[in-house]
């Protein structure tokens, strides 16, 4: 929505018109409309906002300073979502990390919190039922050694068997 789009609105809200707008603060005939092809002069849309009773930064970018854009909004709602935590879980209040990782996961739509849920019970029931179903547990047990596999000992692969 541009300058002139959010003018025409305010000023339909209050029952006038651009010419009388341009009338009441001075500024010549069709002044407003010529603002759609051309920026308006900072005197002249100080002017028009006092009038309106607006700020500067609504009639250029359709919300005030305090206002945070979309892009920081996420941010906020995280830090929001983190400081209404004074969460537990088994009785112990959970770590920073912990609380971050809750309030990413409010903040995501359901089909996400599915996937990251099923992530997390996938990794969870592996190292509770202390599974090693994955390749990588064939040639890795966890110490400097590997497994034999395809490449065999850790002797023959650096040539030193």
């Amino acid at each position: 929505m541009s300058i002139v789009d959010r003018l025409q609105s305010i000023v339909k809200e209050r029952g006038t018109t651009f010419k009388q707008l341009e009338r009441d603060v001075g500024l010549g005939n069709g002044t407003i409309r010529r603002w759609e092809e051309q920026s308006p002069r900072l005197d002249k849309l100080t002017k028009v906002a006092d009038y309106l009773h607006v700020s500067l930064d609504f009639l250029v970018y359709g919300r005030s300073v305090s206002e945070p854009a979309a892009s920081s909004k996420l941010e906020l709602d995280l830090r929001a979502e983190k400081e209404r935590g004074g969460l537990t879980c088994d009785g112990l209040p959970l770590s920073e990390d912990e609380v971050d990782l809750i309030a990413m996961y409010r903040l995501l739509p359901p089909s996400h919190r599915e996937e990251l849920f099923d992530l997390a019970y996938f990794k969870y029931k592996r190292v509770v039922e202390q599974k090693k179903e994955s390749i990588y547990s064939t040639y890795f047990d966890g110490s400097e050694d590997e497994k034999s596999g395809p490449a065999g000992s850790r002797e023959a692969r650096d040539g030193t068997a």
